[in-house]
């Protein structure tokens, strides 16, 4: 089953840089074009000293051709994301830049990060994003 995407994606630290200023002014608060499948989960209780009410989970995200992931902040959830297809571009609010990411690319998000994700490109962006969030 496919649901919006409100929290998703990360794409920050391990993209390529490209230069301009990026705040939180223009950053886009709802997602346009995103849908999101869990694909499995991991719980993560007890297998770690400090993971009791955690989980590990893995979803495919797919952004439409002009879509985005709103802005968001990666509190204690930390995030991999490998780009399988498409193009795109990271608001990075927090360092003030955007990052570029294409298919083939892995990137990952830590803790502390607020960011939006763009789709640049003419096709669809599909992604497995594996991230650690509490268990609901």
């Amino acid at each position: 089953m496919r649901v919006p995407c409100l929290l998703p994606v990360l794409f920050a630290l391990a993209l390529v840089g490209v230069p301009t200023s990026v705040t939180a002014a223009d950053a886009p608060t709802t997602p346009k074009g995103v849908s999101s499948a869990v694909t499995g989960t991991v719980p993560l209780g007890g297998m770690f000293q400090s993971s009791d009410g955690l989980q590990m989970r893995a979803r495919e995200v797919t952004i439409e051709p002009g879509g985005w992931i709103p802005v968001h902040t990666h509190k204690s959830r930390p995030e991999m994301v490998y780009l399988l297809e498409g193009e795109v571009t990271d608001h990075v609010v927090s360092e003030g830049r955007k990052a570029r990411g294409t298919a083939g690319m892995t990137m990952t998000v830590q803790e502390g990060v607020t960011h939006w994700i763009e789709n640049t490109g003419g096709v669809t962006v599909r992604a497995i994003v594996v991230d650690i969030i509490p268990v609901k």
